[in-house]
């Protein structure tokens, strides 16, 4: 009988769980927006009152998105209510081709929304000869219209109720990305990234709200990138992505080193941390306030999910790396929050051993602990919190777009 007792004790202690172990619970997205054509989600915005995508479409209508299709594709943003009821949305194109990228929102409650687009060129027909024999009088058709790369920097302002107010556009030399917009009292500041044949350089540029486009202030040589970034309270920008190249005469330390610039509200570059591993490749791609970023690591056979936390530039409070199969993305509230495609253990969360790849949302706390953990369907591809709604991360399962919702 006290064998017995004894061999039951020793189970239940082998089952308990640590007193701080976090236990992963599943959730469905409260909302569900099913493809229409291609579509991509590149953004996502927050207001104390609404949730707002900003992307691309291809498909000619759409249940989500009203209007139709003007040109190959158009930007869009759709809105929402913080329980994911439909406020407004807002086709952004013509006849050109068009994608939508990053939004903010300014000090009057407009939005404004950053993008490419193509131009159309109309190639000169051949003078057809006088003589020509048509005897049956056959009309000849001029030549259609074709489209450039991404040449076009475009910038859209929306009201509160989602009517377009103004447009502006500037024409660029190289291809260009904008991946992060920011918008003050003084204006506009958009950065991205600019392609010259085969070099890759980030850039910055500001433009007023009447739309005057300064000239771009472009940073690296032949492999730079930014990805995101967020304003610093002395009206400074810290910007994040990856680069191969020398920036402010700090070398290289790999093939592609994850980078962390501070540059001036003028666009002056003013300091550089840059982040390796040995025999990896690494990126940031997400940053939130208070300096939380993520990224990702690639080694040659495995990737990981990068999250740290600095006090200062280059200065790391703490650092968390997971197994992953996509980068992690970050937010901030009165904790960290991140989301990442996991395929492998979590510290802190130890009944977590996922047989198939599965996106993961976890809160973290001072120190980089795990103090709530959730799974769901699809690839995170953009998150974003703030103290009226909560956490929200828009998630792609292939066939459509989810709103999560974790308060």
């Amino acid at each position: 009988m006290k064998l017995r007792i004894l061999f039951v004790a020793l189970l239940t202690a082998i089952y308990i769980l640590p007193a701080n172990a976090a236990v992963m619970s599943a959730t469905k997205p409260t909302v569900e927006l099913s493809y229409s054509g291609n579509e991509q989600v590149s953004d996502l915005l927050l207001t104390p009152i609404s949730i707002s995508l900003i992307g691309t479409t291809e498909a000619s209508t759409s249940s989500w998105i009203a209007g139709s299709l003007s040109g190959g594709s158009d930007g869009f943003i759709s809105t929402f209510s913080s329980t994911g009821a439909p406020l407004w949305n807002l086709r952004l194109g013509n006849t050109n081709n068009e994608i939508a990228t990053s939004a903010a929102t300014d000090s009057d409650g407009t939005t404004w929304v950053v993008g490419a687009s193509t131009t159309s060129i109309i190639k000169n027909p051949n003078p057809t000869p006088s003589k020509l024999l048509n005897p049956d009088n056959v009309v000849i058709e001029p030549a259609a219209p074709t489209n450039s790369s991404f040449t076009k920097l475009n910038l859209w302002q929306i009201s509160v109720t989602g009517q377009l107010l103004n447009s502006f556009e500037t024409q660029t030399v190289g291809v260009v990305n904008p991946q992060k917009i920011f918008v003050n009292s003084a204006g506009v500041t958009i950065f991205g990234d600019y392609y010259e044949k085969s070099a890759v350089k980030a850039f910055y540029t500001s433009v007023s709200k009447n739309g005057v486009f300064t000239p771009f202030i472009k940073y690296g040589v032949k492999a730079t990138q930014i990805t995101s970034g967020i304003q610093n309270s002395d009206g400074s920008f810290t910007v994040v992505g990856k680069s191969a190249d020398l920036l402010l005469k700090v070398k290289p330390l790999s093939k592609g080193d994850a980078i962390t610039l501070k540059i001036s509200n003028k666009g002056v570059l003013q300091q550089v941390a840059r982040a390796t591993l040995k025999s990896t490749t690494r990126s940031w791609d997400s940053i939130s306030t208070a300096l939380l970023q993520g990224g990702l690591v690639k080694y040659s056979n495995k990737s990981e999910a990068a999250i740290t936390k600095f006090s200062a530039l280059g200065k790391p409070t703490w650092n968390n790396r997971y197994l992953s199969k996509s980068t992690a993305l970050v937010a901030t509230g009165s904790n960290s929050w991140t989301t990442f495609i996991s395929n492998g253990p979590i510290a802190g969360v130890p009944a977590w051993k996922p047989k198939i790849a599965s996106a993961v949302l976890l809160q973290l706390g001072k120190k980089g602990e795990v103090i709530t953990a959730t799974s769901f369907s699809g690839t995170p591809v953009a998150i974003g919190r703030n103290n009226e709604i909560g956490t929200v991360v828009i998630t792609d399962s292939g066939t459509s777009f989810g709103l999560v919702l974790v308060n």
